[in-house]
């Protein structure tokens, strides 16, 4: 072997992907907030609507994220990572990790690495309660809960940014992705589905996550074990490749990166705003997986008004039917990327959206089967439609996507989390029962009856929606 450096094209490529999902994982917002709104509400003082201001607040941000992805036409890659260490920043170095090193499939890498981000606030929640030992209830445990979640993904940030300094030729991408999928889906199903009932002590819950969530780094270690034994015993030459700088990810990313700097040139925002599809778009995105979002984000609420005392059981079901929603479409999005379907990403859109209504509307019973089923269809369907919508933009939009594109486009989630989550918390706190700030409310016939109602037709709305974007992609493909 003549360098060390000789095995990279196997590691290397395994340890990157395994930056980007781990980086991902510890960097969920959204999800945080959703495992501590108890606290918060409870040693903070703060009100379901201010709780709902905050997520505004956090979403608004992110339309923040045309910044970082002009400043990376012109920083090197380990100062967008230095900069902020917000989601937005973090998000575009991990894509631009992702264009470097799967250059033909990065897209389907992100969507994968992504699904990992519903896993922080239970990676977060197991470091807790390990450190100290009980369970997140004390007010300083609250304080630990925060200080790691600005601490963890800046030390990960770090690793990730010396493993990228060394450049990996082409690696065989088509190989790999199925291995991927595996070890994701191997991944959600022990974090969702056997964790949360495992009699481990707190420190070995937290070891076992790890561990889990670490799989690609250890694909790794046994991919280049697997490449040295077979050199030793059949004298297989491991060709060694050219070392090349830091520097060389701001070279290899800018043709991609052009392509959206001249998008931004020919994209014509005002008549972009002028087009039907695009509002049937917007608003599809808003009455989907918004809505979505906004219901998983308050499940808390439901389980005290519907009485229901699992919540863990139910907080668990949807982030199995989240995560498992992105992975089907990344599955889907693979296995048929060489197919010429005619909207293909309409059409699986318009399939998902269709059960979402009845989910809604199954809420205003008051059976936790409902609870449980509903729970899971919106789950699904949120993450599912997530996936297709981030990759397939510029189909539905019908023109290149531009930065300034993504930027409105993405407005649709706090404007729709203002809307519908204040719709929510209003009413929980004007139906509720005791002091203003900590009011509960009990029974589904004295509160949310309504909101149920309301967001049912709200998803019905989208459905017809996507039907009628549907006809108009498929019309359109066919001329």
């Amino acid at each position: 072997m003549d360098s060390p450096f000789g095995y990279r094209q196997y590691m290397l490529p395994w340890l990157i992907l395994g930056g980007i999902a781990l980086l991902q994982a510890m960097n969920g917002t959204r999800f945080i907030y959703a495992a501590c709104f108890k606290l918060i509400h409870k040693y903070y003082g703060i009100s379901r609507v201010q709780l709902n201001n905050l997520i505004v607040a956090s979403e608004s941000g992110r339309l923040l994220e045309c910044i970082s992805s002009f400043a990376s036409e012109h920083l090197p890659a380990w100062m967008i990572l230095i900069i902020g260490n917000s989601i937005c920043w973090i998000n575009t170095y991990c894509e631009l990790v992702a264009i470097r090193n799967f250059k033909h499939s990065h897209e389907n890498i992100m969507a994968l690495a992504s699904s990992y981000s519903g896993f922080s606030g239970k990676i977060y929640t197991c470091f807790v309660e390990g450190l100290k030992g009980k369970k997140l209830l004390g007010s300083s445990n609250t304080s630990i809960f925060f200080l790691l979640c600005c601490v963890a993904p800046a030390m990960i940030g770090l690793v990730l940014a010396m493993l990228n300094c060394v450049e990996v030729t082409e690696c065989e991408e088509a190989k790999m992705f199925p291995f991927m999928l595996v070890i994701a889906i191997a991944t959600g199903v022990y974090a969702t589905i056997i964790e949360p009932y495992t009699q481990l002590s707190p420190k070995l819950r937290v070891v076992s996550l790890v561990l889990v969530v670490m799989l690609p780094f250890v694909v790794a270690l046994l991919v280049t074990a697997n490449q040295l034994i077979l050199e030793i015993l059949w004298g297989m030459k491991v060709i060694p490749e050219r070392d090349r700088s830091c520097q060389g990810l701001k070279d290899t990313i800018k043709d991609d990166k052009r392509k959206k700097e001249s998008n931004t040139e020919d994209g014509d925002t005002k008549n972009l705003l002028k087009t039907v599809d695009f509002w049937l778009f917007y608003l599809l995105s808003m009455c989907g997986t918004t809505l979505g979002m906004v219901y998983l984000s308050n499940l808390d609420i439901i389980c005290d008004l519907k009485g229901y005392h699992e919540a863990s059981f139910l907080m668990a079901t949807s982030s199995f039917s989240l995560f498992f929603g992105k992975i089907f479409s990344v599955i889907f999005s693979w296995y048929t990327r060489e197919k010429s379907i005619k909207s293909k990403a309409a059409t699986a859109v318009m399939l998902i959206m269709m059960p979402m209504p009845l989910a809604f509307f199954l809420l205003i019973g008051n059976s936790n089967a409902c609870l449980h089923i509903s729970t899971g269809i919106i789950g699904t369907g949120t993450g599912a439609i997530n996936v297709i919508i981030a990759a397939s933009t510029s189909e539905f939009i019908g023109s290149p996507v531009s930065f300034v594109h993504q930027t409105i486009v993405g407005s649709n989630v706090p404007i729709g989390i203002l809307l519908f989550g204040y719709l929510a918390a209003h009413s929980y706190q004007r139906e509720g029962e005791g002091e203003h700030d900590r009011k509960i409310c009990m029974g589904v016939l004295k509160c949310h009856q309504l909101i149920f109602t309301v967001w049912g037709s709200i998803s019905f709305i989208g459905t017809m929606l996507s039907f009628v974007l549907y006809l108009r992609m498929r019309r359109k493909h066919s001329q």
